[in-house]
């Protein structure tokens, strides 16, 4: 997904941080799993872009998407 990303200039950069360990609810049950986390890098005019394509590419039902601004 990260090599798509930056292949399609959605984001300008991904960085991969493997070894998340995630504990959450779903559907009623309480679960732990290994993760993957991505932090894409992009610009605002691109990001609704970038937030469709990464949940097109994603394989569960309803990927986490986070956005946070960040200023210089």
């Amino acid at each position: 997904m990260a090599m798509r990303l930056v292949e399609e200039r959605l984001a300008a950069c991904v960085s991969v941080l493997p070894g998340v360990v995630s504990t959450y609810r779903w559907e009623g049950e309480l679960r732990q799993d290994r993760e993957v986390l991505l932090i894409a890098k992009t610009t605002e005019d691109k990001y609704q872009a970038l937030e469709r394509r990464i949940i097109e590419l994603h394989p569960h039902d309803l990927p986490e998407v986070l956005a946070f601004t960040v200023w210089s």
